[in-house]
């Protein structure tokens, strides 16, 4: 691995969800900003690909960004009000700078389609847990039955 994290002894991945972790908490990342894509990262640390996509659901594990199918990776919006149920005046406002406003119809449909997928992550996540649950619940029982035998 390259520069900035090249004598960092922690895993790949770990340096570069810090490294993304320390452009959003610094503001070089904004709400709504498009993190570098994955190609981007892997020929600025000279990674594999899984390594980046590793970074990148660590850092959506965390809250701090959330990905859109086929459009990227994006910083996530700490406000409630900008992330559902923004106007279009809102929607305009949140555009970068000198990046032309979005129909409020595209920007609806994009919002949408980002809170789906966000969903999705949630719903992915809690059935992964529902499963450990399970399966400690049953080894429970089993150790309980085996004790009252």
């Amino acid at each position: 691995m390259t520069s900035p994290l090249e004598h960092d002894h922690r895993p790949p991945y770990v340096q570069v969800a810090e490294y993304l972790r320390r452009q959003i908490q610094s503001g070089v990342l904004g709400p709504g900003d498009q993190l570098p894509t994955s190609r981007e990262l892997q020929e600025k640390f000279g990674i594999a690909s899984a390594t980046v996509q590793n970074a990148f659901r660590m850092l959506k594990a965390e809250g701090l960004t959330y990905g859109v199918q086929g459009r990227g990776s994006f910083v996530r919006r700490n406000d409630p009000e900008t992330e559902t149920g923004a106007g279009p005046e809102q929607a305009e406002g949140d555009a970068p700078s000198g990046t032309p406003p979005k129909a409020p119809t595209d920007d609806r449909y994009f919002r949408l389609s980002m809170e789906v997928e966000e969903m999705k992550h949630t719903i992915t996540i809690m059935k992964r847990d529902m499963d450990t649950m399970l399966k400690t619940m049953k080894t429970v029982a089993a150790h309980i039955e085996m004790r009252e035998q």
